[in-house]
């Protein structure tokens, strides 16, 4: 996707969303003991409910990827069935690309307008660093 973007001499854009696995709903109850240090006194017999993801949870990646999924369909976007990481937005004879590794997003397409408008509603729901116009993505430079 990176070539063909290069050689169509589309916009590429980028961010990261930040603590992604954190968003994660889980489906199943979970608990765990106070963190060392934190327990108040009137509570040092309890446990806590985990209801969202935290890193180290093995259902974290997994319910990140399924809140992922929820967002970009909310948006408009179809998950390409042979590269789940592949989405594609189409708005008349326009399409926008997005290329998602775990938190590591790029948006391109030939449109710069409709790239960064497509990216703006994505940002909306997540809170992320906005890295801009891209110059590298998974250690790969981008010219």
């Amino acid at each position: 996707m990176l070539a063909l973007a290069t050689l169509e001499n589309w916009h590429i854009s980028s961010l990261d969303v930040q603590s992604a696995y954190l968003y994660g709903k889980l489906d199943e109850e979970i608990y765990m003991e106070f963190p060392e240090g934190f327990v108040p006194p009137h509570l040092k017999n309890k446990v806590l409910r985990v209801l969202h993801a935290l890193y180290g949870l093995k259902q974290a990646g997994f319910t990140w990827w399924n809140e992922l999924n929820e967002s970009m369909k909310e948006l408009g976007f179809e998950q390409l069935k042979t590269d789940t990481g592949l989405f594609i937005y189409k708005e008349g004879n326009q399409i926008v690309i997005a290329i998602i590794y775990v938190d590591s997003t790029l948006f391109c397409g030939p449109s710069k307008a409709l790239v960064e408008r497509v990216k703006a509603a994505f940002m909306k729901r997540w809170e992320y660093c906005d890295l801009r116009e891209a110059k590298e993505f998974l250690r790969m430079n981008i010219h």
